[in-house]
């Protein structure tokens, strides 16, 4: 049956430029971050830019595939263990830390504002 949808013309050429602007295969240090991602995937797609790395390329090193990855952005909020070993394919980790510590980027925040109340 593929070689038969492969077979019709100009198949091929549709079939490559989808290739090459899926997501996983964009340029390096240019994937697309929506305004309502949350923090901490946020924060992995900007170390991403940062590092120039792909996005096929984190998914592999992670074993996180690339589509799971894609949903993160906009759709699905990554399990723990998924969000951790992609992080950890870059040289990061998660890190529990104060409330109001965190950027709206995931990252922990420059500034050091005080230390928070303990709640009773």
């Amino acid at each position: 049956m593929l070689a038969s949808i492969m077979a019709r013309p100009g198949m091929r050429e549709k079939i490559s430029a989808a290739a090459r602007t899926s997501i996983a295969n964009r340029h390096r240090g240019q994937i697309e971050i929506p305004a309502h991602t949350h923090p901490i995937v946020r924060g992995l797609f900007e170390a991403m830019n940062r590092r120039l790395a792909k996005q096929f390329e984190v998914s592999c090193a992670s074993g996180v595939h690339a589509n799971v990855m894609n949903n993160w952005r906009g759709r699905h909020l990554p399990r723990l263990d998924l969000i951790d070993a992609a992080l950890g394919a870059l040289d990061f980790e998660l890190a529990i830390v104060p409330r109001g510590r965190r950027g709206p980027d995931g990252f922990l925040r420059d500034a050091d504002p005080e230390e928070p109340e303990p709640r009773s």
